[in-house]
């Protein structure tokens, strides 16, 4: 007897099987036997375990010059010996505390952990190795590499009942033992790390990290890495991370300095620059030209010598060799380099935890306005020596601008700055000692032609109530470029080398952090990174940097704090019709 089918409601996998031809029992069998052919060939159900092969019983010294001649041509450095020793400590069903390792450029960091992943294939003591690396093509091109050494150490590739290959790709390999690779780009958005039932127990973080990295792009890497690489491992995973530092805000600075919270359970070995405790100078060409010349120092692995490093530095110039090779990620990787906390000798440089504020000083603020994100006003003061000290800040957000006025006059209290012309009238004008405020004036200031004007601005909240806001100086590079300057300032007293710009401690937490932690672009070196989230502070104190180069009054108030002085009025109000705006 034939049954009718109703196609629109067959589930997918079983429409190749229906056939008007043949009943529905026919077609769920061939479904089935289909189903289980599948489940055979691709493994799912097989739940053994990977078995060794040739080379298995030598110890990796003698299974390197045997398998990988070339990469035994130079004595293995101590960062090699560590991570061997690492992976040949893998038992089964035993978990190793995580592999970090921060080697210089050229340090055979890839080579290592390819073949690592060979000699892990051929002892059998992991199953699945997933490669990880920033993008979808370099981790192909580490599979490619490892399919070259397996192909050389005879390593079979995984064939099904027919002959055909049962995954040995660009992007996938799966050999006769048992083992399997798979290569994973941190660009793919992919979920799923699974391959079959399988779950990775060994993976391999290698080339993370890019020069050219924003700040959203570290942080979505990060994201990729934590909730969908590291969640879908094994029990018994063993994770091994290599890279060169890069920058200060890469994934492998972070993870060395704890700031990321990912691998606590590792071996964590010291930074391995090129050369340890190297020295250079400069040195002058014939023909005028200036290089740079080692000095000293000891290298960190015979394949890659003094004389291999002072190639280098005369091919690609000094600044990438520091950064790339020796770690060197102030360069290139901070925006504010110059910024130190300590000095050489971890005496207070520019964080100080008091200032003795003279009342004879010069002072005057700076303010980063904003009504949803942070504003940010910063304080400074400056000594009979043009010592610049930034010595309080606010920083909040959700404030309109009178909200602003009163916790800057706040501020100013506190320090014995400004008090209230009268002293029962708190909501009313007072009296400062600010020069000037260098505000920021984007939409906050009335436009200069009284046509223009609609309504009142929020600048002229704090003209009414006695402070003094000019506009700042809006240009950025021009900005950066002098505050900078002051970070580099310095003078001799009595024989001591000291800086001119200080910072005090417990008052400018948000100036601190950020002034350490902001990054250059990686498209413009004289520039922030784009996606930096918390610029408030560091952009009031380029205004302040700014103004303190360029003084100007603020010509809508009296010297004594009076506000629109007809003798100081702007051109904008001088024709008597700013009753008709306001």
């Amino acid at each position: 007897m034939k049954l009718s089918v109703n196609t629109r409601a067959t589930p997918r996998n079983l429409k190749p099987h229906i056939k008007a031809t043949q009943s529905l029992a026919v077609s769920l069998l061939q479904a089935l036997d289909a189903e289980i052919e599948s489940s055979l060939v691709n493994g799912d159900f097989d739940l053994g375990s990977a078995f060794p092969i040739a080379g298995a019983d030598l110890d990796y010294k003698t299974w390197l010059k045997t398998y990988a001649p070339h990469a035994a041509s130079s004595e293995l450095g101590e960062h090699h010996l560590r991570a061997w020793d690492w992976s040949d400590g893998f038992s089964q069903g035993i978990a190793p505390p995580a592999l970090i390792e921060c080697w210089f450029r050229g340090g055979g960091k890839s080579t290592t952990v390819e073949l690592i992943t060979c000699r892990t294939a051929v002892r059998a003591t992991r199953r699945f190795v997933l490669y990880v690396c920033a993008t979808q093509d370099a981790a192909n091109r580490h599979v490619s590499d490892i399919a070259n050494v397996m192909e050389k150490c005879g390593i079979e590739r995984a064939v099904n009942q027919y002959g055909f290959s049962r995954g040995w790709n660009a992007q996938k390999l799966r050999t006769a033992n048992g083992f399997n690779v798979l290569a994973f780009g941190l660009d793919t958005g992919a979920r799923g790390v699974k391959l079959d039932h399988l779950r990775p127990d060994m993976i391999i973080l290698d080339d993370i990290d890019e020069l050219d990295d924003s700040v959203n792009r570290v942080e979505k890497k990060i994201q990729t890495i934590t909730q969908t690489i590291l969640p879908a491992k094994s029990n018994d995973c063993a994770i091994v991370f290599v890279q060169n530092a890069i920058h200060s805000n890469s994934v492998m600075s972070r993870v060395l300095s704890g700031e990321l919270d990912m691998l606590q359970n590792r071996i964590q070995s010291k930074i391995v620059p090129a050369i340890k405790e190297l020295t250079y100078e400069p040195v002058e060409k014939e023909d005028g030209r200036i290089s740079y010349k080692i000095t000293g120092g000891t290298a960190s692995w015979i394949h890659k010598s003094i004389d291999v490093c002072q190639r280098e530095i005369e091919d690609f110039g000094l600044l990438p060799f520091l950064r790339e090779c020796q770690h060197d990620v102030g360069v290139g990787g901070k925006f504010f380099p110059e910024f130190k906390e300590y000095g050489p000798t971890g005496e207070p440089w520019h964080v100080v935890d008091s200032i003795d504020v003279q009342p004879w000083w010069r002072f005057w603020g700076s303010h980063d306005f904003g009504t949803g994100a942070p504003a940010c006003f910063l304080l400074y003061a400056s000594d009979e020596r043009e010592n610049v000290y930034v010595i309080d800040e606010w920083y909040e957000s959700g404030h309109v601008s009178s909200s602003q006025v009163e916790a800057v006059l706040g501020v100013l209290e506190k320090h014995k700055l400004a008090e209230p012309k009268l002293l029962k009238h708190r909501s009313g004008a007072w009296n400062t000692k600010l020069e000037a405020i260098a505000f920021d004036w984007a939409n906050t200031f009335p436009p200069q032609k009284v046509e223009e004007r609609v309504g009142e601005y929020p600048v002229e909240i704090w003209w009414e109530r006695g402070l003094p806001p000019v506009r700042a100086v809006k240009d950025r590079k021009a900005g950066w470029q002098r505050c900078k300057e002051l970070l580099v300032s310095i003078e001799s007293s009595v024989g001591v080398i000291k800086p001119k710009f200080k910072i005090l401690r417990r008052n400018c937490p948000n100036l601190i952090k950020q002034l350490s932690d902001t990054m250059c672009s990686p498209k413009d070196l004289d520039e922030i990174d784009n996606g930096t989230k918390n610029d408030h502070a560091i952009d009031s104190f380029r205004y302040g940097a700014m103004w303190r180069v360029n003084p100007v009054r603020c010509p809508e108030i009296n010297k004594d704090g009076t506000p629109f002085n007809k003798e100081n009025l702007p051109a904008w109000v001088k024709d008597n019709k700013r009753s008709d705006y306001v």
